[in-house]
């Protein structure tokens, strides 16, 4: 089955969309500000969204090119999900390619989250959410992330 991917050209060069993917300010400006994120192939991010979160374990961190996070715990606490822990075991894969005029084409891939999941309506519309809000970090300095403050169900 196929998983969940876009394709987004950024007007940000890539060494500021990688900023945005592997700096802790970064990741707090456009997907979670309720985050602890490590800066070094091997170690352990978490993302809190209210009572939901994701740990994922760094493994790749390739400047202006590529990161990438493998998914070792997850708790999607949705009272009609079966399995709250559907992202455990995925990737998620940020690929950058520079473009002329200083932009930057972004593949982004959520490999094995896949339609049969139970989430992946709810994490394909978060996933939609935060990718834009990626957009407008890198196009505008104004990103909008899942606040400390929300309780909703976000990818």
């Amino acid at each position: 089955m196929k998983h969940y991917q876009r394709q987004i050209l950024l007007s940000a060069t890539p060494a500021a969309v990688y900023q945005a993917l592997a700096t802790p300010e970064g990741l707090r400006s456009w997907w979670t500000q309720t985050c602890d994120i490590a800066t070094a192939v091997g170690g352990r991010s978490t993302f809190r969204f209210g009572e939901h979160y994701k740990v994922m374990q760094v493994k790749s961190l390739a400047p202006e090119r590529e990161v990438r996070w493998h998914c070792v715990e997850a708790l999607i606490n949705v009272d009609a999900f079966t399995r709250k822990d559907e992202w455990v075991g995925t990737d998620i894969v940020f690929k950058l390619t520079p473009q002329p005029g200083g932009k930057t084409l972004l593949d982004f891939e959520h490999v094995g989250l896949t339609p049969d999941f139970e989430c992946f309506g709810v994490c394909e519309r978060g996933w939609d959410l935060y990718l834009g809000s990626l957009q407008s970090l890198v196009e505008t300095g104004q990103g909008t992330p899942h606040l400390s403050t929300q309780a909703s169900c976000s990818a």
